[in-house]
């Protein structure tokens, strides 16, 4: 029965050390949520420090847009302020969008990316964003 035990154990810390690496082998992603400023006016969002460093590009999924706006501009910068991505991409309401990375400056394993969101068009008010990302 102590044989069985110690098996059992053994087994368990291995597959929960499996687990582990699998989960930290996998990219981060973060939950948004916030206003974007009226007459587009970009914010940023979250920093997320990225995972893989072959993947080209971010995903973004907009799960809530206020009125005005079915979509969002979505973009990503580096911590010293200069975009790892183009401004003009745009991330629609409901949908979860890949979006690639500058070819010649992509962000490194470990490197804070930060998600930048705005308005496609100009806005009066304000509107509220929610969703969730993954710099990969």
């Amino acid at each position: 029965m102590k044989h069985w035990k110690k098996m059992s154990l053994g087994t368990i810390a291995t597959v929960a050390m499996v687990a582990c690496m699998s989960i930290t082998a996998m990219a981060a992603t973060a939950d948004f949520e916030g206003n974007l400023p009226e007459k587009q006016g970009d914010t940023e969002i979250s920093r997320v420090g990225r995972q893989d460093a072959s993947v080209d590009h971010f995903t973004i999924t907009i799960s809530s847009l206020g009125s005005g706006t079915s979509s969002v501009r979505a973009w990503t910068e580096g911590s010293a302020g200069g975009n790892y991505s183009s401004p003009y991409n745009e991330a629609s309401n409901g949908k979860t969008t890949n979006i690639k990375y500058y070819e010649n400056d992509l962000p490194k394993q470990g490197k804070n990316v930060t998600l930048n969101l705005d308005n496609p068009v100009y806005m009066s008010t304000t509107v509220y964003v929610s969703g969730s990302w993954t710099p990969n």
